[in-house]
């Protein structure tokens, strides 16, 4: 149960700095620490390494606790994300042509993919 606590404060820490930077938590922030403490458990199924792999968590979560307290986050988020303008599918890309797409339709030239667009 110690390495349950374990994972949910660290996982908590980690989410409190990234709300305190201004931004939700990326799954990739979230997912390596998982994926420590998953270890951790399955080390801790063994026995006499149970004791040892509950206090490694705990300590784990000391570090990333004093690599938190008292810093002014400095990280870029980049959140919220920009927004995006009309006639743009997909972030980043521009605003789709409707006269090239009716000149080639209208005169028959062209692809089909084209004519669709």
């Amino acid at each position: 149960m110690g390495l349950f606590f374990a994972w949910a404060v660290g996982e908590g820490i980690i989410a409190y700095r990234w709300i305190k930077n201004g931004a939700p938590p990326t799954p990739g922030a979230l997912a390596l620490p998982a994926g420590l403490y998953l270890g951790l458990a399955v080390l801790a199924e063994y026995g006499p390494a149970k004791n040892v792999a509950t206090l490694f968590a705990w300590s784990v979560d000391l570090a990333i606790l004093l690599q938190v307290v008292g810093k002014e986050p400095k990280q870029a988020t980049g959140w919220p994300p920009l927004a995006i303008g009309p006639g743009v599918l997909l972030p980043g890309g521009s605003p789709a042509s409707t006269a090239s797409n009716t000149t080639a339709a209208a005169t028959g030239t062209g692809t089909a993919a084209t004519q669709l667009a």
